[in-house]
């Protein structure tokens, strides 16, 4: 048998994890940060943050309802469209999509 991780992540976790990668990626060693989870699962589930320098104390003033209305997603998949699986009907199957 391979060998597999199951895994089991609560909100805390799943913005702990996004904020520590975005942090890293963006060259921050220590950080201070802020995020939220908006949407629906499979819908239009996001995440909004914020990441700052450690001494940034503004980022804990940032609105993120407002960040979540105003920018446009820029993620590394931000170009692409996901297509919900559930959406299909059966002649869609038949088409090959």
């Amino acid at each position: 048998m391979k060998k597999q991780i199951l895994l089991k992540y609560d909100q805390d976790d799943i913005l702990e994890i996004i904020t520590e990668y975005m942090a890293e990626k963006h060259g921050f060693g220590e950080f201070y940060a802020r995020a939220m989870l908006f949407g629906t699962p499979d819908k239009d589930l996001r995440v909004v943050a914020v990441v700052g320098e450690s001494e940034d104390i503004s980022v804990k003033d940032v609105d993120l309802n407002k960040v979540d209305k105003d920018i446009d997603y820029n993620g590394d998949h931000a170009n692409a469209q996901y297509i919900n699986p559930s959406t299909f009907t059966k002649r869609d199957f038949d088409k090959g999509y």
